[in-house]
Order: C-alpha cells, then structure tokens, then sequence
C-alpha cells in the first residue's frame, strides 16, 4: 500500500482525535486570530454607548443551554458594556431554563473569580443608604465608600442591585408580560427574583414601564426575539437589538432592513465582535469566551479543510479518478 493509499485509508479515528487536539489548544494558548466587526453589531455598541445612568436598557436572556454557548457571550458582554456606562439594567427570561441563565450571566460578570469583574452589593446591604434618600448614582458610591467599604484592586466598579440592575428572571406567558409591562413593570413583577419588593427600588421609581426603557436586547435560541418586535417595537416603538444563533441569524436581517431593530449579533462570531468593540474601546482589558470560541472553530475549519485538500491530493495523484473511470467503462 502506497502513501495515497494510506491517506485515502487513514482511520477516521486519527481525524477525530486530530480535531480534538485542536480544539483544545485555544483554551491553553491565546491563539488571537483576527475579528472584524460588522455595521449591525457596531450599531448595537454605539447605542448602548450613548446611553447614561438616566436610561434603561432589559437585557431578556430568552435561550435555554442548548444555545448557551453562543448567546450567554453576548448578555454578558452587554451586561459589561451597560455597567461601566452606570446605564440601569433590567434582567429577564422568556422561558424558566433563560431564568437560570440570567442569573449565570449576573453571577459571571459579579464573580471575582472574572477577569474584569463588578463587584455587587445586594439590595439589602445599603439600605441605610436608601432610607437616608440618597439614590442618585454617583452619590450613593460615594456614601457606601464613605461608610468604609472599599473597592477591591482588580473590580472594576460597584453595582448596587435596585439602582444599577434589578433581576426580574421569568414569569409565565412572557409575551404577555411584555405587553404588560408597556403600561407598568410593577403589576408584572411586584418583587425580584431575590423576593426584593420592586416598588422600593429607584431603578423602577425612574422607569415605570418599558415606555421609559431605552433599548431591549434579546438574546434568543428561537424565535421568541420576535415578540419583542411585535408587542414592544410596534406598540409602543421600543428600540429593540437581537442576539441570535448563527443558524437563524440570516432569517432576521429583514428586520434590520426595515429599521424594525437597530442591529444584530449572529452566532458566537456576533458575540466575540461585541466583545472586540469592548476591548477597543477601554472597556474592557481583554476579550472573553467568545472570542475564545472564535479561535476554536477557526482553528478547526482550517484543520477541516487541510484534510480536504490532502483527501483530493491524495484521490488524484494515487490515480485513484482514473481506475473509478476504467471501472465504469467496462
């Protein structure tokens, strides 16, 4: 048996195990292969960029695990984006598997483990703060710090819950909940996810209803992105963002084109652009998982398309087109 033959022949086992090792190497060794980024993913950063702490923006976490690994990069970095601006945050579900994914997202980005990681202090724990009348953002750091709290070295920045983020996680029929929401936020979540009694809260004494909401990103597995189009946008003209899997990303660029959504992150690549911008732009010190990923499957496509090339090398210079023709004459 020649080499052609041995190539053309080779255990598929070989392969499998050869993508294995490439796929692995990215997570060890920052491989940083090159991300550009595209006008629907800039346009979602530069919104949400204007954006200050007298805006809010929900951030509705409307996948399950399955799609986890393209669409948790992109809440996160959202997420990331809106506390370092102080911009308000609103976290939701459409389904309850996107309810513990929320609360992933929120607990990566508080983690200290997290490069780059907020430090967040719970609704209860500056209460003193709250009951003395004290809301307004940049006052109430500097009296929580005043009180002897400090910020640890490697945080980025406090986020109180009720002033820069409340977690609202699911209810059921949740497009209605949207639709409900447009005239009261409160009469669709009396409390948090925490049990935590929203009528306390400055961020919802500031913005009662999606009508004082500046912007809705939905990260979606599905086409529950869409309600948010039809019971926010068209109702009451909520500007809305998608977060989609790559394979449904190209069904919702219509929506871009009609101006019904001011852009869209398709696939871990959408996610790994945002994160990119981020970095771009100081936000950040360093990209994230996204980016990781994007590694990872490039680093795979090559390795898939070597194979390809040395497969046809193989099938042609073994003279192997030539006996199938032989065959067939006969």
């Amino acid at each position: 048996m020649n080499i052609w033959e041995r190539m053309l022949n080779i255990d598929r086992r070989w392969i499998f195990l050869s993508i294995g090792v490439v796929s692995i190497i990215p997570f060890l060794t920052k491989i940083g292969l090159p991300v550009s980024t595209t006008e629907e993913v800039e346009d979602i950063f530069t919104y949400i960029d204007s954006l200050g702490k007298e805006n809010a923006i929900f951030i509705s976490f409307d996948f399950d695990p399955g799609t986890q690994a393209e669409n948790m990069p992109m809440g996160v970095a959202v997420m990331r984006h809106a506390f370092h601006n102080h911009v308000p945050v609103f976290l939701t579900a459409y389904t309850p598997l996107g309810h513990g994914m929320a609360g992933g997202a929120l607990d990566y980005v508080t983690r200290p483990s997290t490069p780059g990681y907020y430090t967040s202090v719970d609704f209860d724990e500056w209460a003193d703060i709250r009951n003395a009348g004290i809301t307004d953002r940049d006052e109430l750091e500097a009296a929580w710090e005043e009180a002897g709290n400090v910020l640890p070295d490697d945080s980025h920045g406090w986020v109180f819950e009720g002033r820069d983020f409340v977690y609202l996680g699911y209810a059921p029929l949740f497009h209605l909940v949207i639709l409900g929401m447009t005239s009261s936020i409160e009469t669709q979540y009396p409390s948090d996810a925490h049990d935590n009694p929203l009528s306390e809260m400055p961020i919802l004494r500031e913005h009662k209803s999606l009508r004082e909401v500046d912007l809705a990103v939905t990260t979606s597995g599905s086409s529950a992105c869409t309600a948010w189009v039809i019971y926010g946008r068209e109702k009451i003209g909520l500007p809305v963002a998608f977060g989609v899997t790559a394979v449904s990303a190209t069904d919702y660029y219509p929506y871009i084109q009609s101006g019904q959504i001011i852009g869209q992150m398709g696939g871990l690549r959408g996610a790994a652009e945002y994160e990119v911008l981020l970095q771009q732009n100081g936000i950040t010190e360093t990209t994230d998982k996204a980016f990781t990923g994007m590694d990872v499957q490039s680093a795979d496509h090559l390795l898939i398309i070597f194979f390809i090339i040395m497969g046809n090398i193989a099938y042609f210079m073994g003279g192997f087109h030539r006996k199938k023709q032989l065959k067939g004459g006969r």
